[in-house]
């Protein structure tokens, strides 16, 4: 293969020493949540059976005892949305060089190889990003929103979604551990939620609310009852930090915050968590990303279901001259344990 004399004048001129390519990692803090898991069907379901904290009641010796009826299970059916990144292969940079090479060259394969993985990479962290936001939607809403198809909604109960910026974390006076007590009972009462440890997230606006709330401050001066621990922030691998802990009635409470931004589709910068919002999890919580199968065809015709968090395919398009690589996924975050999610809003939008 020919090269022009100033394609070979540039390889003694000029000398390429650093490369630097920015790419944000997707952070994962809320998927952490949501523990995978992968079918091969189009559709997912859930069943849900509801339960009670009754207590039996003693019976005189030789009458009858009590009757109990079983509730029946609730089944309920989900498809998952379709998310489809590709890129054209041909736009690389050394795809030509490469195709067009009349010798084999390790070295450049390798980093044809290499500009390859990463332009996939590039593909799968926006949909990382995706899933990520789904999880945000619903623990804050419980509505996942889509663009291509009908919202999906888990149907949330009023009560789990309180909103409390009239009297905001901001105004000393309002006391934050009665809106921590809050959601503590509602977790344990309704949700059903056993133990007394619960994860709140912050948005940063609530979290510099609550700290510099006086009552807060105040009561974390009584250091010998160690009920308060707020300490620096440790931040953790999935983007979130640990503040500390505290607590509020016999609730303990671990405190979290998660700056995290993705962008959408206009470029505009949006975090994860709504500001003013404040979100509480049990420690365990019984929530699914469940991946459903991808439609894929065939080399010999038809169409199978491809299995697997992510597919990836390749395939040319003749007529647009384009080698193209594509990656797929079929998530949807399903808050199954719709009533362990208590979310408040503890400052004006």
């Amino acid at each position: 293969m020919e090269i022009t004399l100033r394609e070979a004048q540039g390889q003694f001129t000029k000398f390429l020493v650093d490369v630097y390519r920015e790419r944000p990692q997707p952070t994962a803090f809320l998927r952490s949540f949501f523990p995978s898991v992968v079918t091969n069907s189009l559709n997912v379901s859930i069943a849900v059976q509801r339960g009670t904290e009754k207590i039996a009641v003693d019976v005189i010796r030789g009458a009858d005892g009590n009757r109990n009826t079983v509730s029946k299970s609730t089944e309920k059916i989900f498809q998952p949305p379709l998310y489809n990144e590709y890129f054209d292969m041909t736009e690389l940079d050394l795809y030509n060089i490469w195709w067009k090479s009349t010798t084999i060259d390790a070295g450049m394969f390798v980093d044809y190889v290499n500009q390859v993985a990463d332009s996939v990479q590039l593909q799968r962290d926006k949909i990382e990003r995706a899933y990520e936001l789904q999880c945000a939607q619903a623990l804050q809403t419980g509505i996942v929103q889509l663009a291509s198809s009908d919202n999906i909604d888990f149907k949330r109960k009023a009560a789990s979604m309180v909103n409390e910026s009239a009297t905001p974390w901001t105004t000393n006076t309002n006391d934050p551990f009665a809106t921590l007590l809050r959601a503590g009972k509602f977790l344990r009462e309704v949700g059903k939620v056993q133990g007394g440890l619960i994860n709140v997230i912050m948005s940063e606006t609530a979290f510099t609310a609550f700290t510099q709330n006086t009552l807060v401050q105040t009561r974390a001066w009584i250091r010998n009852f160690h009920i308060d621990n707020i300490s620096e922030p440790q931040r953790n691998a999935l983007g979130a930090s640990y503040m500390g802990r505290t607590s509020s009635g016999a609730y303990n409470f671990d405190l979290w915050t998660y700056p995290e931004v993705y962008e959408n589709a206009a470029g505009t910068i949006t975090p994860y968590i709504t500001p003013g919002l404040v979100i509480c999890l049990p420690v365990q919580t019984k929530f699914k990303l469940a991946f459903g199968a991808v439609p894929r065809l065939i080399s010999d015709g038809g169409i199978e279901a491809a299995k697997g968090e992510y597919v990836m395919n390749n395939y040319r398009d003749m007529k647009k001259t384009a080698d193209i690589m594509d990656v797929k996924s079929a998530g949807i975050a399903i808050p199954t344990a719709i009533d362990q999610i208590y979310t408040v809003r503890v400052l004006p939008a």
